[in-house]
C-alpha cells in the first residue's frame, strides 16, 4: 500500500479511467466528512481524500470496499472512528446547521467553543499528515479552548461542568506540545551556535546538539501520535460534541440569568477577573529575590484567549490591545524558552564532560541565555502597564 501526501488539489481521474472504473464515495451514515467539507472517494485501486481546501492526499491499495487504514486514520478527528460506508454523490460544500442567535452570553461562548474544536480537528489531519505546523495549531486550539471554558464557565453552568473537560485539554496539550517545544529548543541551539565566532565553537558541539534534539524529536512525535490515537481522545471529542449539544438544548428556564444576559454585558466582567488575576500573579513573581513568572505567563496566555473569544461583546475594538497582549505574551513566551535552554545545555554540558570532551562552549550559550530571560523580565512589567491601561475600559 503506498501512500502520497499531502497532494496538490486533488485532479479528477483521467477519462479513460472512469470507462473502467466509476468514483465511490464514503462516509459515515451521520456524513461526519461532508459535514465539514472534507470528501472520501476510491476509483479502483486510488483512494482520495480531498480537504476542501485544494489539498488532499492519495492512497494506493488493493481494490476493495475497505477504506485503507491509513485514511481512517487521517479522518479520525471527524468520523470518531465510525464505520466508513459507500455514500451517494460528492462532497458539494460543508453542511452548516441553522444559524443561531450569538447576542446571549452562551451562544456568544459557544460559538467560539465550536470554531475551536473545528480548529483542532484541522491541525489534527494536518500533524497527522506530517504538515510542519499542526502541532503548533492543535496545542493552540487545544489551549483556546481551556481559556474559554474557565474564563467563560458562569455562562456555561459553573466550573465543576467544565473542570473535566480542562484536564483533559491540558494532558493533550502536554503530550502533543513537546514536539513543539523540542523543534523550537532545536532551532533556538542551532541559532545560538550560530553567533558564535568559530574558535569559541570547541569539540563536536553541532554534532551533540542535533544528535540530543533528533533523539528527543522522536520520543515527542511517538508521544504525540500515542495520544492522538488513544481512547481517551476520541472521548474527548465526543464529550465536547455532547457538551455543546446539551447547553444549546437546555431549556432557559434552567439557565443560569448571566447566560441569558447579552454578551456586551457579561463577558467583558469575566474577561476582567483575568486581569486581576495576572496583576496579582505579576506582582507575586516580582515580590521574590528570583521571580518565578510560570504563573503569569498561563495567565497571560488564557487573557488572550479569553479577548479573542469576546471580542465582539468588548467595550472597544481589540486589534491594538490584542497586539499589546501578544507582546506581554512574547516576552513571557521567550523568557520560558531561555530558561528550558538553559537546562538542555547544562545536560549536554555534563554529558560532554564526562565523555571527556570540552564544555567551555555550552557555559558560553548558558549565560547568553540566562541574559535573555533577564532582559525579558525587565521589560515585562512596562509591557503589562501598557496593556492593562487599555483594558481599563473593562473595568465595571
Amino acid at each position: 500500500m503506498t501512500v502520497t501526501k499531502p497532494a496538490p488539489s486533488p485532479r479528477p481521474a483521467p477519462e479513460y479511467a472512469l470507462l473502467h472504473y466509476s468514483i465511490h464515495y464514503y462516509d459515515t451514515a451521520g456524513l461526519r466528512l461532508r459535514r465539514h467539507g472534507l470528501s472520501l472517494s476510491r476509483v479502483g485501486t486510488s483512494w482520495q481524500l480531498d480537504r476542501g481546501d485544494g489539498r488532499g492526499c492519495r492512497v494506493e491499495a488493493p481494490e476493495s470496499d475497505q477504506v485503507p487504514h491509513e485514511l481512517r486514520r487521517l479522518v479520525r478527528a471527524y468520523s470518531r472512528d465510525l464505520e466508513l460506508t459507500p455514500v451517494t454523490g460528492p462532497c458539494t460544500g460543508r453542511l452548516t446547521r441553522d444559524a443561531v442567535p450569538v447576542d446571549t452570553a452562551r451562544a456568544t461562548v459557544l460559538g467560539y467553543l465550536e470554531t475551536q474544536i473545528e480548529a483542532l480537528a484541522r491541525a489534527d489531519l494536518a500533524v497527522r499528515l506530517g504538515e510542519p505546523e499542526g502541532v503548533r495549531d492543535l496545542r493552540a486550539a487545544a489551549s483556546r479552548l481551556r481559556a474559554a471554558l474557565w474564563t467563560f464557565a458562569p455562562v456555561l453552568g459553573g466550573r465543576r461542568l467544565v473542570r473535566g473537560l480542562c484536564a483533559s485539554l491540558r494532558r493533550l496539550g502536554a503530550s502533543v506540545g513537546s514536539a513543539q517545544d523540542t523543534e523550537v529548543q532545536r532551532c533556538r541551539f542551532l541559532r545560538r551556535l550560530g553567533e558564535l565566532p568559530d574558535e569559541a565553537v570547541l569539540g563536536p558541539v553541532r554534532a551533540d546538539g542535533r544528535r540530543h534534539f533528533a533523539v528527543a524529536a522522536a520520543e515527542s512525535a511517538a508521544e504525540c501520535a500515542e495520544a492522538l490515537d488513544s481512547h481517551r481522545y476520541l472521548q474527548l471529542l465526543n464529550a465536547f460534541e455532547v457538551f455543546g449539544a446539551v447547553l444549546r438544548e437546555q431549556p432557559r428556564s434552567d439557565q443560569r440569568k448571566a447566560a441569558l444576559k447579552p454578551a456586551g454585558v457579561v463577558l467583558p466582567g469575566l474577561v476582567w477577573t483575568v486581569v486581576t488575576e495576572t496583576d496579582a500573579r505579576l506582582e507575586a513573581a516580582f515580590a521574590g529575590s528570583a521571580p518565578n513568572v510560570h504563573a503569569v505567563r498561563k495567565s497571560a496566555k488564557r487573557l488572550r484567549y479569553a479577548l479573542e473569544a469576546a471580542a465582539g461583546a468588548l467595550p472597544f475594538v481589540p486589534d491594538r490591545v490584542l497586539a499589546e497582549c501578544r507582546a506581554v505574551q512574547d516576552l513571557l513566551g521567550e523568557h520560558r524558552d531561555a530558561v528550558v535552554a538553559r537546562e538542555q545545555l547544562r545536560a549536554l554540558a555534563s554529558a560532554a564532560t564526562e565523555a571527556g570532551r570540552p564544555a567551555e562552549t555550552y557555559e558560553l550559550l548558558i549565560t547568553t541565555e540566562a541574559l535573555a530571560a533577564q532582559e525579558c523580565l525587565a521589560a515585562l512589567p512596562a509591557a503589562w502597564e501598557t496593556l492593562r491601561r487599555g483594558l481599563e475600559p473593562m473595568r465595571a
